[in-house]
């Protein structure tokens, strides 16, 4: 098990948020050749955020640290 500092989770957990935000743009945009490449990304990425999430969920004083970044 990988162990992750508690002040990194809310970076790792908005760089996620940027990276699908970025992604998701880049589906939508006409210089893409082929999207199902990035959608499968994005898949990655949200499955990503989401064991994130489910980790930050099991530890209470870490959930209340982060609430405001886990609430997007």
């Amino acid at each position: 098990m990988i162990q992750i500092d508690e002040d990194w989770m809310a970076t790792i957990f908005c760089a996620l948020e940027d990276a699908i935000k970025y992604n998701d743009g880049l589906r939508n945009s006409q210089t893409v050749k082929d999207i199902e490449d990035i959608e499968e990304w994005l898949m990655q990425l949200f499955h990503c955020k989401e064991y994130l999430k489910d980790q930050i969920e099991q530890q209470p004083d870490l959930k209340q640290k982060l609430a405001k970044y886990l609430q997007r």
